[in-house]
């Protein structure tokens, strides 16, 4: 039985079984008011769950934003005219950087992960890919 259904029963038995009027009229009044005051109650709490979920939400959706719809990421570079090791924005499109410690014109290559062919295994980072190996490693 839902709650609606509940309360017309609680009615309907109270009109057979209370029998004064008067006292008939207090108990619904009573009880109207108690159910108002129930149902604002109850309203005040969806609203402010409703507010809690959205900044919730907008919170996330910043997060996410922040997070995962931003590509932008440094990478590190290695000068290979004085070994200088530094970051720098990533950007594809970029041909060349100048190295902030001896100022020379780096040449960049951007190779994707994918293309096992563009790994010399020659930066300060890397010990070289996966997949490349000499000769002589593979006959030990």
């Amino acid at each position: 039985m839902n709650l609606k259904e509940q309360f017309q029963k609680l009615m309907s038995d109270m009109q057979k079984n209370i029998k004064n009027e008067e006292d008939l009229k207090y108990v619904q009044e009573n009880i109207f008011t108690m159910m108002a005051d129930i149902i604002d109650k109850v309203d005040n709490l969806c609203n402010s769950n409703e507010i809690r979920i959205s900044k919730l939400e907008d919170k996330i959706d910043r997060m996410s934003k922040e997070l995962y719809l931003n590509d932008v990421y440094d990478i590190e570079v290695v000068c290979p005219y004085c070994n200088y090791e530094f970051e720098t924005e990533f950007d594809e499109n970029k041909k060349e950087i100048k190295c902030p410690e001896c100022n020379n014109i780096i040449e960049l290559d951007w190779v994707s992960e994918d293309d096992d062919d563009g790994c010399s295994g020659g930066c300060g980072s890397c010990s070289g890919c996966s997949g490349h190996h000499d000769a002589e490693e593979d006959d030990m």
